[in-house]
């Protein structure tokens, strides 16, 4: 960061601090630089947007709110306010798009950072697009019981061979060491058979 902010003339200072000091600067407004991020509960783009609606900022809520940045723009508000109670519309996309053309043109965040998401799933797994921003996205899956149960059938279907290798390995193993237990016992016998005659 220290190089970046030099690269445009900018003498960066870094001033660690601790999780309490971070709130209690957040709460009253003294932040300058900060790392932030924050994980969608529902994905709608209002779940970002309401991080920067003036009335939410935690100057004003006493740490309450979620504007960390104590971002505060009248039109943008008023048009955070109608956007709370729209549905699905055309309109809604609208009201977004210049929400957040104000919030590029004011530049409270930088938006620094875009981790890569990827998942792998089974056929029968359906509205899966991974990304990061939500953690509950297990609410919006579907699965196709029917067509999982195929699949698992038909890659599950026993495999018998290893099985009759395993008989006859134990049976080449076995059939030799009964034929040399049978022998000794013989001899045993033999042995005994003639001890007793020599008496």
């Amino acid at each position: 960061m220290v190089r970046q902010f030099a690269k445009i003339g900018v003498q960066l200072e870094i001033r660690a601090t601790d999780y309490n000091r971070f709130q209690e600067k957040a709460e009253k407004g003294s932040l300058q630089i900060f790392w932030w991020g924050w994980f969608a509960d529902y994905p709608d783009a209002e779940n970002f947007l309401f991080l920067l609606y003036g009335p939410n900022s935690k100057a004003l809520t006493g740490g309450n709110g979620e504007n960390a940045a104590n971002y505060s723009n009248p039109e943008f508000d008023k048009l955070f306010d109608e956007l709370k109670f729209l549905d699905d519309v055309p309109r809604k996309q609208q009201v977004i798009d210049r929400m957040v053309a104000i919030v590029q043109a004011d530049a409270p965040w930088a938006f620094g950072y875009n981790p890569y998401a990827g998942s792998v799933n089974h056929q029968w797994v359906g509205n899966v697009k991974p990304g990061p921003l939500a953690n509950d996205r297990l609410l919006y899956m579907k699965v196709n019981p029917t067509l999982r149960a195929a699949k698992i059938a038909e890659w599950n279907r026993p495999i018998w061979w290893p099985i009759v290798l395993i008989v006859f390995g134990l049976m080449a193993a076995v059939v030799p060491a009964f034929r040399a237990w049978q022998r000794r016992e013989r001899e045993t016998a033999a042995r005994t058979l003639a001890a007793a005659e020599s008496k």
